[in-house]
């Protein structure tokens, strides 16, 4: 449950290319449920009611280059928490970022020890 459900979903396109596959809609036009696929993911957002409020949450996605994901997301009005960055012994190139309904995305490239 976000505010402005579709400022989201506008976002997660550019993002991470997001499709939709399936939508219904409230009378007044705002979302009542969406589904999108973000690669081989499926999250369903649906707009903020009285009954329903918003509310906040982590997520991490695994993308093919979190340099270019951390950037559009960047670019197109999030907030960085933490570059693209490789800790230690982790395998993945972790970045970070609050998008436009304060959700925190952590996101990482696995990076594959030959």
């Amino acid at each position: 449950m976000v505010d402005d459900a579709q400022k989201l979903v506008d976002l997660l396109k550019t993002i991470f290319d997001a499709k939709e596959m399936r939508r219904f809609d409230h009378p007044d036009g705002s979302i009542a449920h969406i589904e999108l696929i973000l690669d081989d993911s499926i999250i369903m957002i649906s707009n903020s009611t009285k009954s329903y409020p918003a509310n906040k949450t982590m997520l991490h996605m695994y993308v093919p280059d979190v340099f270019k994901t951390f950037d559009l997301a960047i670019k197109n009005g999030c907030e960085a928490i933490e570059k693209p960055i490789n800790k230690g012994d982790d395998p993945d190139t972790r970045g970070s970022f609050y998008d436009c309904a304060e959700n925190y995305w952590s996101v990482s490239t696995q990076n594959y020890i030959k």
